[in-house]
C-alpha cells in the first residue's frame, strides 16, 4: 500500500499529460473522508471496448471508510457502497463463491479486524478478530483457507496467519522475511497454489517478493531485479506484476529481469488484473484503467478517499 504525494491526476486517453492538484497530505493519513463523495466518471473512454456486465471492480478507501463497487469496464458505474465494519479497509479480497473479505488496518478509534460480506449484501455476516493484529493484506485460497498478514510492532517482525476454511482462529503463524523494507503490500496466488508475498519499498531501495509453496513454512525471496515495490497481481500467463512509487515492472513466469516497466506518476497502492488482460490500477485517490499491454491508461476515475486494495469478480 505504497502511496506517493498527494495529488490526483486526470488521464486523457493516448496523451501522457497530467493535470495534477496538490492536496498535502500522504499514505494513509489525513482526516477521514466523505463516504458518499459523488464519483466523477471517466474524463475518457476508448470506443468499441466492451465492458463485461458480469464484472464488478471492489475498491476499499482506507481513510474514506468504505469498499465501494463498481461495474468493470470503459464506462464504470457505482453500484454499491458499503461502510458497515470497514472503518478503515486496506485489502481486499473477492473469494470463488463471490465472498467479500477485507482488512481493517489499525487507527486510533478502530479494532483491526476481517469481516466478510455475502455477495451483494452491505454488512458482513462474521467478522475475525483472532489473530488480527496490525494488518494489511488478506488472500483466500482454493481451498478457501485464509491468509492475513500482520506486523509484530515490539519486534518489527512480519507473519502471516492461516485460517482453515470457516474457522475463526488462525491454525499457523509463519514468520515472513522482512529485508527492511517495511509492510507487506500484496498478495496473490500462482498457477501452483503458491503464496506470493509483496514487501513495499524504502526510497532507493527494490521491493521484494517472496514465495509460499503449497504446505510449506519457507519463504523463497524470487529476487527480482528493480522490483519498484510489492503491490502485486498475476495476469492469466503468468506474469507477475510488481507496483510502488516508480511505476510498474512486468516480469515473465520464472524471470528475475523485467520484461517491461511504465510511470504511474502518483505511485501504485493496489493492482488486480482481469482475464482478459485488462490492469486496475490504485493510484492515490483514483483508479486507472489499462488495456492489456498498454502504458498509459485509457480511463481514471476519482474514488472517495486513499485505494487500500482492488478486487474484481470472478
Amino acid at each position: 500500500m505504497n502511496i506517493g504525494d498527494s495529488q490526483r491526476v486526470a488521464v486523457q486517453l493516448g496523451i501522457s499529460a497530467l493535470v495534477v492538484l496538490a492536496a498535502g497530505c500522504s499514505g494513509s493519513a489525513g482526516a477521514p473522508l466523505a463516504t458518499n463523495t459523488t464519483m466523477v466518471m471517466p474524463q475518457t473512454r476508448t470506443a468499441g471496448t466492451p465492458a463485461d456486465s458480469n464484472r464488478k471492480l471492489y475498491v476499499s478507501t482506507i481513510d474514506g471508510g468504505s469498499v465501494v463497487v463498481y461495474s468493470a469496464g470503459s464506462d464504470p458505474t457505482l453500484l454499491q457502497t458499503i461502510t458497515d465494519g470497514v472503518p478503515r479497509p486496506a485489502g481486499i479480497w473477492i473469494d470463488k463463491h463471490g465472498v467479500l473479505y477485507a482488512v481493517n488496518v489499525p487507527g486510533p478509534y478502530y479494532q483491526t479486524s476481517l469481516p466478510e460480506y455475502k455477495p451483494g449484501a452491505s454488512s458482513p455476516f462474521r467478522t475475525i478478530i483472532d489473530g488480527i493484529v496490525n494488518v494489511s493484506e488478506v488472500a483466500v485460497d482454493s481451498k478457501e483457507s485464509v491468509y492475513v498478514t500482520g506486523l509484530n510492532t515490539a519486534t518489527g517482525d512480519l507473519f502471516l496467519e492461516i485460517y482453515p476454511k470457516h474457522q475463526l482462529a488462525p491454525a499457523e503463524t509463519l514468520t515472513i522475511p522482512n529485508v527492511g523494507l517495511g509492510g507487506v503490500d500484496g498478495l496473490a496466488f500462482d498457477s501452483t497454489g503458491a503464496l506470493l508475498v509483496g514487501e513495499g519499498t524504502e526510497e532507493g531501495t527494490s521491493g521484494a517478493v517472496f514465495r509460499l509453496p503449497p504446505g510449506s513454512q519457507t519463504f523463497t525471496n524470487l529476487g527480482l531485479q528493480k522490483a519498484p515495490g510489492g503491490v502485486i497481481a498475476l495476469d492469466a500467463a503468468g506474469n507477475l506484476y510488481v507496483g510502488g512509487n516508480a511505476g510498474i515492472a512486468v516480469y515473465a513466469p520464472n524471470s528475475t529481469k523485467r520484461l517491461r516497466h511504465f510511470i504511474v506518476p502518483l505511485g501504485v497502492s493496489a493492482l488486480a488484473i482481469a482475464p482478459d488482460g485488462e490492469l486496475y490500477v490504485g493510484s492515490f485517490e483514483s483508479v486507472l484503467e489499462y488495456a492489456p499491454h498498454a502504458k498509459n491508461p485509457k480511463i481514471s476515475f476519482d474514488i472517495p478517499g486513499h485505494v487500500g486494495g482492488l478486487a474484481l469478480s470472478h
